[in-house]
C-alpha cells in the first residue's frame, strides 16, 4: 500500500480526508491519513509557515517512501508563507498554484540535497473548504434543510444566488463577511463547519467536486496517480543522505 499523509488546516479538513478522501484513495491502494500541524487556535486560521514546514519535514522523514500533501486555504495564510504576499494581486485562479510552487521550492531549499520533490504535493485552496460545497447547491440544501427552518427549495435558491454572483465555486471571494462559510452560516445559523462541511461534501461526491472545482480536481488526480502499485511506489522512495 502507498502511504499518503495530508497536513491539514483544521478539523473540517481532517474529517474530510479521513472519511471521503481516504475511502476513495484506499480503493486505489493508497493509505491516506491526516495530521494537524499542532494545536489549532479556537478562532481558526493557518499556523506560521516555519511551524507547518517543520511538520511536513518530520512527516516525510518518519517513513521511507511516504508522500506528503497539504490542504490549506490561501485566504487564511499568514504572509510569512512562501509566495503568499506576491500572490495577492494575482487573479484568484492563479494564487493557489503560485503559493504551491513557492512552498515546494522553499521546502526543497530548507531540506537540502537529500530532498525529493516528487514526495511533496502541495495543495492550496484559494478560499476555505466551504467553497467546495457550492459544487452542488441542491445537495447542500438537502443536508442543511435538516437544521434550517427554511425548506430545501428555498435554501437551494439562496445558495444558487451566491454562486450566480461569484461564478464557479472556487471563485467565491474571501472577504470577511463574504467568505464561503459565513455565506452559509448567514443563511443557516446552525451550520457547524466540522460536522456539516464533510457531510455535505460526502453527499455531493468527489466526482462532482473535481469537475466543478478544477484546481481541487487537479490535486485529486495527482493523488490518484500514486496508486501505481508497489513497484512504482518504490521508485519514489527518498534517497539515503
Amino acid at each position: 500500500m502507498s502511504d499518503l499523509a495530508v497536513i491539514v488546516e483544521g478539523q473540517t479538513e481532517k474529517t474530510f480526508v479521513e472519511t471521503l478522501l481516504a475511502a476513495h484513495l484506499g480503493s486505489r491502494g493508497i493509505t491516506t491519513w491526516a495530521r494537524l500541524p499542532g494545536q489549532v487556535a479556537p478562532q481558526g486560521g493557518v499556523r506560521a509557515w516555519p511551524s507547518v514546514r517543520a511538520v511536513i519535514t518530520r512527516t516525510l522523514r518518519e517513513r521511507r517512501g511516504r508522500v506528503c500533501t497539504t490542504m490549506f486555504d490561501f485566504c487564511g495564510m499568514p504572509h510569512d508563507w512562501p509566495g503568499r504576499a506576491e500572490a495577492v494581486p494575482m487573479p484568484s485562479n492563479r494564487r493557489g498554484e503560485h503559493v504551491e510552487q513557492a512552498m515546494l521550492d522553499n521546502l526543497a531549499a530548507h531540506a537540502g540535497e537529500a530532498f525529493q520533490k516528487e514526495l511533496f504535493i502541495p495543495y492550496v485552496q484559494v478560499h476555505e473548504f466551504e467553497a467546495l460545497l457550492f459544487s452542488d447547491v441542491d445537495k447542500m440544501a438537502e443536508v442543511l434543510a435538516q437544521v434550517s427552518p427554511e425548506d430545501r427549495g428555498r435554501l437551494a435558491a439562496r445558495f444558487k444566488d451566491i454562486l450566480d454572483e461569484a461564478g464557479p465555486p472556487e471563485a467565491i471571494n474571501d472577504g470577511w463577511e463574504t467568505c464561503p462559510s459565513r455565506r452559509i452560516s448567514g443563511i443557516v445559523p446552525r451550520y457547524k463547519k466540522p460536522t456539516f462541511g464533510p457531510l455535505v461534501g460526502g453527499r455531493i461526491g468527489l466526482d462532482v467536486l473535481r469537475v466543478q472545482c478544477p484546481h481541487f480536481g487537479q490535486w485529486l488526480t495527482r493523488l490518484e496517480s500514486l496508486g501505481g502499485g508497489a513497484e512504482a511506489w518504490s521508485s519514489l522512495a527518498p534517497r539515503q543522505p
